[in-house]
């Protein structure tokens, strides 16, 4: 005869109380009738919250009946996966949300929503063996293919950041660009590789340009370009602090015979040897000019070179060096026994005579670097930021 546990599961199931059923299923031993029940109160669930909650008292109730298990594991599988996509799949703890649902999902036979959840999280190797179980062989043969190509983009994504790493080791600096935006191609999140890409761009020198700052010595700047400007702004090719300095105070040409120096309508002038300078004068063999009444500036060509050294006050020690695009510039004139040649704006450098270089703590061979601002030289003992 039945128990009266049964018998009142019964009455309650008649009369639509699924949760006292369920307990007197329960109590009377019908895992099949508990079971039931659970899945009913899931199904009656006003928030995914409780409906899971049900759903996993029916996985419980369901024990090891094959038949119970897998009908219980699959609603139980669709409501975790359900819950995940509306919640947002982003973290790992996300993710194994999405596994626990997809390993339900196999138990209960739903290979082809098993196989989706895990495609959701990018894990396209377990998804073949899941759509492989269901005999689904043609999303299965997708997923393979997915998770080839997403082998390949972490093959590459590795590669890039390995090689990118190397690059800027032993100053090879557009090359690192590059295979940082290979990396950014290939990686499945890409924003450390774009912070990296965005610092680089920033640090990259390509104007034909570069500030040499020695510690506790006077500035050197280095530059090809065909024409610098000279005066207070910082934007100068030559940025001087004297006074009566305009902003920008004179400007220097090359052409195909000389280097011409004219004034910039400035407020005080440009002198030569002590005259005011009226249109343009070429700057040959050596002397001096003045910017205004306190700013004097040596100058003197040394193989197709000009090179400028400023004169007293506070800009004194300060020195330039110009030339051509491409052409090898011998900064030891200047004080550093090195060279520099710049390509596309780029300045590369060259050991020159040194005997010793220190590239950002690692020894400087036979080789060029491109240079960037914050890399840090020991030049024979002499410590250099790039600027």
């Amino acid at each position: 005869m039945f128990s009266s546990d049964y018998r009142a599961a019964q009455s309650a199931e008649a009369a639509g109380n699924v949760d006292v059923a369920a307990e007197r299923y329960a109590l009377a031993g019908d895992h099949e009738g508990a079971v039931r029940m659970h899945l009913a109160r899931a199904a009656r669930a006003g928030s995914r919250l409780a409906e899971i909650g049900a759903l996993r008292d029916a996985i419980r109730w369901a024990g090891e009946d094959p038949q119970l298990k897998r009908q219980a594991a699959a609603a139980l599988g669709r409501a975790l996966y359900a819950a995940a996509k509306a919640e947002g799949i982003a973290t790992e703890r996300d993710r194994t949300r999405v596994r626990e649902a997809a390993e339900l999902l196999v138990t209960g036979d739903d290979h082809l929503t098993a196989g989706e959840a895990l495609e959701a999280i990018g894990d396209h190797l377990a998804a073949a063996n899941a759509f492989s179980a269901g005999g689904l062989v043609e999303r299965m043969e997708i997923a393979l293919a997915k998770d080839d190509e997403a082998n390949d983009r972490t093959r590459t994504e590795a590669d890039a950041h390995a090689n990118y790493e190397t690059s800027m080791r032993v100053g090879r600096r557009d090359e690192a660009r590059a295979e940082l935006v290979r990396a950014v191609g290939s990686a499945k999140v890409a924003g450390e590789y774009r912070r990296l890409l965005d610092q680089l761009d920033t640090a990259l020198l390509t104007a034909g340009k570069v500030e040499v700052k020695r510690r506790g010595k006077p500035l050197i700047v280095v530059c090809a370009a065909p024409k610098l400007v000279l005066g207070r702004d910082p934007l100068c090719d030559l940025t001087l602090r004297a006074g009566g300095v305009s902003r920008q105070h004179a400007e220097i040409e090359r052409t195909t015979e000389a280097f011409q120096l004219r004034d910039l309508d400035s407020r005080n002038g440009t002198s030569v040897s002590g005259l005011p300078l009226a249109g343009r004068v070429p700057l040959a063999g050596s002397g001096q000019f003045g910017l205004g009444d306190e700013c004097r500036i040596d100058f003197e060509l040394a193989n197709g070179a000009l090179i400028l050294r400023c004169h007293g006050g506070l800009d004194r020690g300060i020195a330039l060096l110009a030339g051509d695009e491409g052409q090898k510039l011998d900064l030891t004139p200047v004080g550093l026994p090195v060279d520099l040649v710049f390509q596309g704006g780029r300045p590369l450098l060259g050991r020159g005579t040194a005997k010793q270089i220190l590239f950002n703590a690692e020894p400087l061979g036979d080789v060029r670097v491109q240079l960037i601002r914050g890399d840090r030289l020991i030049v024979d003992g002499d410590e250099i930021d790039i600027g």
